[in-house]
C-alpha cells in the first residue's frame, strides 16, 4: 500500500454559518467568469479565475494539464500553508504536467510487473513546482458535468497524478464525467509537524499535504465551471494511499462541501497520528538536517533534496509492518483541533462524512503485489497453506479458517487462499471496519464491491492484486499501461466499460450500478452486501462475519490499538 506503483455547509438541518455564506459566495462570482471558448474551433481555452489556459484537443475531450493551484513549495513556503497563486494577463499554456511532489527516487516496494504503469511521461520530474492540477473534459458540452477528482497512490510518500494509468482521456471520452487528477506535497514535505516542536512561523505547519488536497478543491469549487464541470457534483476517489487521503479528507470539516461522494479504493484507514507521535517525528527529521529551534529559519533556505534525505533516515526505522498494515506509521497525518479533531472512524464515524455517498472496496488478493520476494507463496501445496495459516493466526483459528475459505472460494489453490486470507485479515478487516461505521441509521448510503477479476500476467501468479482495478476503473485496459497490467483483450476490455460506467453513475446519482451488473444493494451491518466484479459478477458479503470478527480482534491487537 505504500508502493510508487500503488501505486461548505454542515449535515442536513445545521444552520448555514458566516463561513458558508462566503463560499457560496466565492463560488458564484467565479462561476459568473468561469467560461471556455474555442480559438480556431480546435484549441480550447479556459478562463478560470486567476487567467485564461490553453489546453489542447484530443478527439472529443479538452486537456489541460499542470494547472498550478497553489505556488512552488521553495522557500518559506516549504512548511507553510499552500499560497493561492497570483493572477495573469494572456494565455498560459497547459500543455505539460508539473514536477511530481518531492519523494525518493527508489520505489519502496522495489518495483513489481506493474510498476511501468505508473510511470509520467520521461520529462517529468520531482521538484517544488509541484502543487498542481490536470483536467480531462468533454468538448462541447452544454451541461454541467459531474466531477471526479483523483487521489493517487503511493501511500504517503510516492506517486504522482500525472501517472499513465491515471489518464483521464478515456474515462472523460464518455462524454458525461469531468476528470481531475492532482498533486500534493508527500512525505516529509507534507506531513511533517513543527507545530509544537518549533511553533512561531512554524505554527500551521501540521498536515501540509491535507491542505494542499483541500486547496486544490477549493480551486476546482471556484474554476471547474470553466471546464464544464459541476462545482456542486464533485466526486473524490482514490486507490491504496490515495484511498487513505479519502478517508482523511472524509474526517476534516475544513474540507465539508468540497465534495459530494467519495470512493475508497484499496485504501482503508481510521486513525491519525497523535502529538507525541508526531513530535518524535519532527524531531527526527529536525537532527537529520541539523536544525535546532534556535536555528528553525534554516527551514526557509533548505532544498527538497535536503528535505528527502531527512525523510529516507526517518523511513529507515520506521518502515510499515505487514503485521499491521493501514495503522499510523512515519509520514502520517496527526490529530488537529480543527483540521482533523477526531480518529475519523473510531470508535464511530465523524460527522463530517455521515451525509456523503460513499462506496469502498479492495481487490481479491491484494498482498500478491507485496510478498513477491517470498517466492513459496506463489506454489504452495495443500500442507504448506495449512502450515501457514497457523503460524500466522496460529493453531486453535487455522481450522476454521480454512474450513471457511475453502467453503467460500472452492476454485482457489492454494496459493490463491493463502492470498485471499491474508489480504482479507491485512485489509479486509480495515474495510469492514469503514464500512461498519457508516452503515448507520441516519448517514447517507454506503456500497461495498470486491473486485475479483485475475490477471493473466506473470502466468496468473498475481490473481488479482493490489491496483488492478485501476484501469477499469480509467477505461484504460486497451492503453499501453492498461496492457500491462491487464494484457489487454476483449475480456478485459467488456469489464473495464461495466466499471467504468459503474463509478461515473456512483458520481452522478450517488448509487453505483448500470444494465451489466445486478442490483447494487446498500452494504449494512447484517447483510454486509457486496458487489464481486468480474467477468459475472455477483452479490454476496464482503467478508465472511466470523472471520471479520477474528481478523479485526487480531489486526487492531497487533497494532496495540484498544
Amino acid at each position: 500500500m505504500n508502493g510508487k506503483h500503488d501505486p461548505a455547509s454542515g449535515l442536513t438541518g445545521m444552520p448555514m454559518t458566516r463561513r458558508s455564506m462566503l463560499a457560496i459566495s466565492a463560488a458564484s462570482a467565479a462561476a459568473a467568469c468561469a467560461t471556455s471558448e474555442a480559438v480556431g474551433g480546435s484549441t480550447p481555452i479556459a478562463r478560470t479565475e486567476k487567467g485564461k489556459l490553453q489546453g489542447e484537443r484530443l478527439g472529443n475531450v479538452n486537456r489541460f494539464l499542470g494547472i498550478r493551484y497553489a505556488q512552488p513549495i521553495n522557500g518559506a513556503n516549504r512548511f507553510a500553508p499552500p499560497k493561492p497563486v497570483d493572477a495573469w494577463s494572456g494565455v498560459r499554456e497547459a500543455l505539460r504536467y508539473a514536477d511530481n511532489a518531492p519523494q525518493q527516487a527508489a520505489d519502496p516496494t522495489g518495483g513489481s510487473p506493474v510498476t511501468p504503469a505508473f510511470d509520467p511521461p520521461d520529462y517529468v520530474t520531482s521538484g517544488d513546482d509541484c502543487l498542481a492540477l490536470n483536467v480531462w473534459a468533454p468538448a462541447n458540452t452544454d451541461r454541467r458535468l459531474p466531477v471526479m477528482v483523483w487521489l493517487h497512490g503511493g501511500g504517503w510518500t510516492s506517486g504522482s497524478g500525472s501517472c499513465a494509468i491515471y489518464d483521464g482521456q478515456n474515462l472523460a471520452s464518455r462524454g458525461d464525467v469531468v476528470v481531475v487528477t492532482i498533486n500534493h506535497r508527500l512525505g516529509a514535505s507534507g506531513l511533517t509537524d513543527f507545530s509544537r516542536v518549533l511553533g512561531g512561523a512554524f505554527s500551521d505547519s501540521d498536515n501540509l499535504s491535507v491542505k494542499d488536497m483541500i486547496a486544490a478543491l477549493e480551486w476546482v469549487r471556484d474554476n471547474i465551471q470553466a471546464f464544464g464541470g459541476d462545482p456542486d457534483l464533485v466526486t473524490i476517489f482514490g486507490e491504496s494511499g490515495g484511498g487513505w487521503k479519502v478517508n482523511t479528507l472524509l474526517g476534516s470539516p475544513a474540507a465539508k462541501g468540497l465534495f459530494h461522494r467519495a470512493i475508497v479504493e484499496s485504501g482503508p484507514l481510521t486513525r491519525f497520528h497523535s502529538h507525541e507521535d508526531a513530535d518524535e517525528i519532527a524531531r527526527s527529521v529536525l537532527e537529520s538536517l541539523g536544525i535546532t529551534p534556535e536555528t528553525a529559519d534554516k527551514l526557509n533556505s533548505i532544498s527538497f533534496e535536503d528535505v528527502l534525505a531527512a525523510e529516507a533516515a526517518v523511513m529507515s526505522g520506521a518502515p510499515m509492518s505487514f503485521q499491521a498494515p493501514g495503522f499510523p506509521t512515519g509520514f502520517w497525518p496527526v490529530l488537529n483541533d480543527t483540521l482533523l479533531p477526531e480518529h475519523v472512524y473510531d470508535p464511530e464515524a465523524v460527522a463530517s462524512s455521515l451525509d456523503v455517498p460513499l462506496m469502498v472496496g479492495q481487490t481479491g488478493t491484494e498482498f500478491t503485489l507485496f510478498m513477491l520476494g517470498d517466492k513459496a507463496a506463489y506454489s504452495q501445496t495443500e500442507a504448506q497453506l495449512e502450515q501457514r495459516v497457523a503460524g500466522m493466526f496460529g493453531a486453535e483459528n487455522a481450522t476454521r479458517i480454512l474450513a471457511t475459505y475453502r467453503r467460500d472460494f472452492p476454485d482457489y489453490d492454494p496459493s490463491g487462499l493463502w492470498f485471499r486470507i491474508f489480504s482479507d485479515y491485512a485489509m479486509g478487516a480495515l474495510s469492514s471496519e469503514v464500512l461498519d461505521q457508516r452503515s448507520i441509521s441516519g448517514a447517507a448510503a454506503v456500497y461495498a464491491y470486491r473486485f475479483n477479476w485475475q490477471t493473466p500476467i506473470e502466468d496468473g501468479k498475481l490473481y488479482s492484486p493490489h491496483t488492478i482495478e485501476i484501469p477499469f476503473v480509467f477505461d484504460n485496459v486497451r492503453t499501453e499501461a492498461g496492457q500491462v497490467m491487464t494484457g489487454g483483450g476483449a475480456e478485459a476490455a467488456m469489464l473495464g466499460k461495466t466499471v467504468s460506467e459503474a463509478w461515473v453513475t456512483f458520481a452522478r446519482t450517488g448509487r453505483p450500478g448500470n444494465s451489466a451488473l445486478p442490483d447494487w444493494p446498500e452494504y449494512t451491518t447484517e447483510s454486509r452486501a457486496s458487489m464481486h466484479l468480474n467477468v459475472t459478477s455477483d452479490v454476496k458479503p464482503y467478508m465472511d462475519a466470523d472471520m471479520v470478527e477474528l481478523f479485526h480482534t487480531m489486526l487492531w491487537s497487533r497494532a496495540g490499538v484498544n
